[in-house]
Order: C-alpha cells, then structure tokens, then sequence
C-alpha cells in the first residue's frame, strides 16, 4: 500500500494519515508487515514551545513514514532551530531519521548548523542525535564549530540550545588564526597560528565565551603571523602549559590559570608565571609575576608583557635583570628590551634611580721597560 501526499503538522503522523486512508482499497488496517511505507512529496514538521512560540521546524523534499514501526525517513531535511521565537541556527544534512513521533531524530551525512549575523558559526558534524524536548543534540564524529578567526574541534560534543552551549568532551582542541576567514567557507591554506589542548570545554557561540578545564597545553608556528613552511610542526616557536583556560573566542582574550610556563625554542627562552593573559590580537601575552631566563640572561618582575611576534619584553615592578657578563645586575622599577643576541635594554625607575652593579675583571699591567741610560761623555785632553 503507498500514498503520495504532503505531510504536515506538529509530529502527528497518525492523525495526519487519516485523510489518506480513504485511498487504501481492501486494506483494513496500515500495521501490516507487507504493508510499504507512505510516499510523500514533502515533509513540513513544527514543534512550539510551551509559551506558544516557533521552537524549530523540519522540512524535506521526500520522506517515507513507515506507519508500524512509527518512523519517518526524509531525504534533505532541512530546518530552522529558534530561541525565544527568533530563528538562531538553519539546519541541514544528507539524511534523517524522526523516530518515535518525533522523541528523536538523527542526522547523517554532512550535518551543518549554521548561525548568521555579524559572528557567524558553523557547527557541524557526520552523525547528529537530536532529542527535541530536551533541546539539545549529540554530536559525534569529527564535530567541530568555527568562527571568524578560530576552530574548536573534538572527539564528541553536545549542543545545549536552551543554554546556546557546546560542550565538546574528547581532547578538545582550539585552532586560532591571525587573519579573518569566513567560516561557511574552507578553511585557511595556512595552518592555524596558535593550538590549544584541553580536558575538556564549553563553548557558547553567540558570545563566544569559552570555560575550559586543564591540564592545557598549546604550541605556536613562527614568530610571525601564521606558520612558515620552514617551521618544524614537531619544534614549534613556543609552547605553554597551564592548568585551566577560560576567554572569549570573539574577543580574542584568554586567561591561562596558574602555573604557567612558556618555552620560545628558538630564542632559548623560558617563562615562569602566575595568571596570564593572552591578546591573540596582539600577539602580546601578560603575566602576573614574572621570571623569565635565557643563556646570559635572567629577568624578575611582578609583571611581565611579551610580544611574541617583535620579542619586545617590558617587565613592570621590582625588576632585576642579571647578566652573566661582568655579573652585571640591574634593579629598577620598569624595564624595556628585545630578546636575542642584538636585543637592546633600557631600565627607567622613579626619580631616575636605577642601580648597576658589575664586576670589572683586573687585567694586569704590562712591565714597563727598563729605562736606559746615557753613554758618559768622552773624556777629551
């Protein structure tokens, strides 16, 4: 038995049918085993919230309802997912599954959730499990979301539309390039500036806010921009460890909790700090206590700021800079430099007092040669 029709409505597909069954001649009942599923052309399906607004909606060019087992097959089911009446996400994939009247319906194929305006997001993911009433979705296999200027990847996640929240479990990565991309699009050629490690990680796309729990671990290309095709991915830059990340992806800004470390392999540099502050925008990392050491070189302060890209370093607050040629030390209340071997410092204190101490080595003093005397003059008779 088969119809060809339109189904409509708010997941009834029982009473929906109705009209239908006056087309079935000789047929009783559509529980039968034999029976094959109804045809439609389209497939509309909407659900209200319980105030009576759009909560989302579900649209496809063809679907089968297999009325027996209650399931419902659509081919390109496309959809719109609401918050507060107002249309947020658009939904799309290859193939869907509605189970259950609706209770569950699964996604497969390229599932993409797609959210407009000024910060777009792109959510996607192969296999998608959507329980409706409960607003939220599982995503597995490869789920990832992407903004302007960063991509946040893992093993599962799940996505709290009631919250606007993507918690992502499973080693959860964040990508982060230096220049704007359109995320509907491929990604960047160049690969990302900036990756962080995570335990795992909350994410909420319309503000960007990001809560993640450690250990953390990042490592960063070149000093410059995106990475250069000469840098060793198994050697990066710098790389960073911390025991919890929280930011702001939008922003651009993100707080590494205590203890921090910071190694530059090229500059042969290390950072020791508490609380730091990372501007991606930039390239400037912040600290809250400072001891910073490289050969030759050993730098405190109460605060340190460290422009990745230019290697200018300004430490800020009872600063001592140490030296090991000639033992040099420098105490001051503000410092100013470049790392490396042409870098340059300049120390500035209040009132203009700075304090140097060196140590001179003696060189000893060449003998003077013996002077020599005068032949007497001849006698002459």
């Amino acid at each position: 038995m088969s119809a060809i029709g339109s189904l409509r409505g708010v997941l009834l597909p029982a009473l929906l049918l109705l009209p239908l069954l006056g087309s079935c001649r000789g047929r009783p009942t559509i529980t039968e085993e034999n029976d094959p599923p109804f045809v439609f052309r389209s497939l509309d399906l909407r659900q209200q919230d319980p105030g009576g607004k759009p909560a989302w909606e579900l649209t496809s060019p063809e679907a089968r309802y297999d009325a027996r087992r209650r399931v419902i097959r659509a081919t390109q089911p496309r959809g719109i997912i609401y918050q507060k009446g107002q249309p947020v996400y658009r939904l799309e994939a290859d193939s869907g599954t509605v189970l259950n009247d609706g209770e569950l319906i699964l996604l497969e194929g390229t599932v993409r959730l797609r959210r407009t305006g000024s910060d777009p997001v792109l959510i996607s993911a192969a296999r998608v499990r959507w329980l409706p009433r409960k607003e939220q979705m599982d995503l597995d296999r490869r789920p990832s979301a992407v903004n302007r200027r960063s991509r946040l990847v893992a093993r599962r996640a799940r996505f709290r539309f009631d919250q606007d929240r993507l918690e992502l479990r499973g080693e959860p990565r964040l990508e982060h390039w230096g220049r704007p991309f359109d995320p509907f699009k491929a990604l960047p050629k160049d690969p990302p500036e900036a990756v962080l490690t995570v335990t795992k990680a909350d994410w909420n796309p319309g503000s960007g806010r990001l809560q993640a729990s450690g250990p953390v671990r990042g490592r960063r290309g070149s000093g410059r921009g995106s990475a250069s095709k000469k840098d060793d991915p198994k050697r990066p830059a710098q790389t960073l460890t911390a025991t919890a990340l929280q930011g702001n992806t939008l922003q651009q800004t993100y707080l590494l909790k205590a203890p921090v470390e910071v190694k530059d392999t090229k500059l042969k540099a290390v950072l020791k700090a508490g609380d730091t502050t990372i501007l991606a925008a930039r390239r400037t990392v912040r600290t809250q206590g400072c001891d910073m050491r490289r050969p030759g070189e050993d730098l405190r302060a109460d605060s340190c700021i460290w422009n990745w890209s230019t290697n200018e370093v300004e430490a800020i607050g009872s600063m001592v800079y140490r030296r090991t040629d000639n033992d040099q030390i420098t105490r001051g209340e503000r410092m100013k430099g470049r790392l490396g071997d042409g870098g340059w410092v300049q120390v500035t204190s209040p009132g203009g007092r700075v304090f140097s101490q060196f140590r001179v080595p003696k060189k000893s003093r060449p003998s003077s040669p013996p002077s020599q005397r005068r032949a007497p003059e001849p006698i002459r008779l």
